[in-house]
This record gives structure tokens, sequence and C-alpha cells, in this order.
């Protein structure tokens, strides 16, 4: 069995939770590895409580579970903290996200700061930098069928409020990925009752 390809996805897309909730449940059906560092959760946890979206106490407990569930792929500090350089970024705070990918065996960086993530170092390590809606639009191109469970179990899970398959991919197209939810939406089940006017 091919090697599942190893996905750092950083913080800007780890944000708004709608597309962080789907790339998750399409990891979790081992469709790629999420690898992730310590900073990136912190980052995340951070950046998700400021903005209002998750009180501090859920932030904290997504990450516990991040931590528990994903815990066989977090990218060992050794083996880029020490590593850290100018030219991996021209944003310092994005460095140390460079550095992770670089020297973690990343094949996949997914962000939408394409522009200081996008480096000569990161590309020459053989690294594709590119957004959650083209990363997941080559992932329902390349394993349609597998994406659709996933997606469909991924809106099941939700249930407060419940979101129908449909619904998730609206939201996802508003959160970031419109070209993916196009291209998903069509093999999509029909929901069999409508639901009530409010």
């Amino acid at each position: 069995m091919a090697r599942l390809q190893r996905v750092f996805i950083d913080t800007s897309e780890l944000f708004p939770f709608t597309i962080m909730d789907v790339l998750l449940t399409l990891s979790e059906d081992l469709l790629f590895t999420w690898v992730w560092t310590d900073e990136l959760l912190t980052e995340w946890e951070e950046v998700i409580v400021r903005e209002g979206q998750r009180t501090s106490k859920s932030a904290a407990s997504v990450v516990a579970a991040v931590r528990t569930y994903f815990g066989k792929s977090r990218i060992d500090p050794a083996v880029y903290r020490t590593r850290i350089a100018d030219n991996l970024s021209p944003d310092p705070a994005d460095r140390i996200h460079a550095a992770a990918a670089v020297y973690g065996d990343v094949d996949v960086l997914i962000t939408r700061n394409l522009k200081h993530l996008r480096t000569r170092p990161v590309l020459e390590a053989g690294i594709k930098v590119i957004t959650s809606d083209d990363c997941l639009c080559a992932l329902v191109a390349d394993r349609r069928h597998h994406v659709v469970a996933s997606f469909i179990r991924a809106a099941e899970a939700k249930q407060n409020p419940p979101t129908t398959a449909q619904e998730l991919a609206s939201k996802v197209a508003g959160a970031g990925a419109p070209r993916f939810a196009e291209r998903v939406m069509p093999h999509l089940a029909r929901p069999q009752t409508q639901r009530p006017l409010k």
C-alpha cells in the first residue's frame, strides 16, 4: 500500500472551523495523513478564541482531542525548531511552520498565505503549497467515492444544529472552498424530507 500523503494544514486554513472539520474527517478516513506541531495548535487556539469563534474551554477541548486522536502524526520539535531560517518565509511568524514542513517530511502544505509560505526553500523540498480548495478538488478528482462518503459522514456528525450534506457544502463554499463544493454537490444524496420553515 502506498504511503498516504503527509499534509500540514496552516492555521489560516483551520479557521473557520468548517473547513478544518472536513479536512480532519478526510484524514480520519485515511485519505491523507494530517501532520501538526505544538506551535500550530497553540496558534490555532489563540486565534479561534481571539476571534470569538470558540470559548477558551471549547478551544482547549478541541486541541486535547487532536492530541489524543492524531497524536501519532505530531512532528517532533527536535527535527525543525533549531533549523528555522530567515529565507523560509518573509514573515517571521511563519518560519517555524515552514521549517516544520521542510524538515518534517511533509508532502503538501495547505495555506491561504501562499505569499509567505510558497517560498523557494519550501518548494525545493518538493512540497506542494496549495489552498484547501485546491487540495480538496484534487482529492475529489482522484478518489471521488471516498471523498463523498467521508464528506457525508462529516455532515451526519453535526447535530448542533443537524446539518445535511448539501448544507455543509454550502458552508464550505462560503468558508473558502467554493470550487470543491461545486464539484462535490452533484454527488450528494438529496434529502428525503424538507425541513419545516421557521
